[in-house]
């Protein structure tokens, strides 16, 4: 069975129902998969969409922590929400056709397109090192206290 791989967001647009393709591939943010089975799928993007010649869409999603998420409406608080199964296991891959709806856990924080983390120089590594153990020196100095007569305990005095 060939399938489509898509990434792109607006190419997404054309293919999924309109909001999982404009906010949901290639963002960052908390959302939610309520799932046929009244579950909540807890993710924080969709990295891809697979499209078979037959219509099935799956979905390569990164999990969120599973748990009630923070601030959540009481109506969404009985429903069991879904999540990593184990510390560091991100990846999984969705059936579209057990997706119900799609929401947004931080409408506060609006999301937005992941990018991938910007790659140092040598030189830039070295300088952020120096910086940061500058301000740690300067940070135990700050707290060390200064030795005046009066600090010494009284029986060497």
């Amino acid at each position: 069975m060939p399938w489509t791989r898509i990434t792109d967001p607006e190419d997404a647009e054309r293919h999924l129902p309109a909001w999982l393709g404009q906010r949901l591939i290639g963002r960052q943010g908390r959302f939610g998969l309520l799932l046929t089975t009244g579950d909540v799928l807890r993710i924080t993007t969709i990295a891809a969409a697979h499209l078979s010649a037959e219509g099935l869409v799956l979905l390569d999603v990164q999990l969120d922590a599973a748990g009630v998420p923070d601030g959540v409406d009481l109506a969404w608080r009985s429903k069991h929400f879904l999540g990593m199964p184990v510390p560091g296991a991100l990846a999984a891959t969705v059936n579209l056709a057990q997706v119900v709806t799609a929401v947004e856990f931080l409408a506060a924080v609006p999301s937005e397109l992941s990018e991938p983390p910007e790659t140092l120089t040598a030189d830039e590594v070295v300088t952020s090192l120096d910086r940061a153990a500058e301000e740690a020196a300067q940070g135990r100095a700050a707290l060390s206290p200064a030795t005046p007569a009066a600090a010494t305990p009284a029986s060497e005095a």
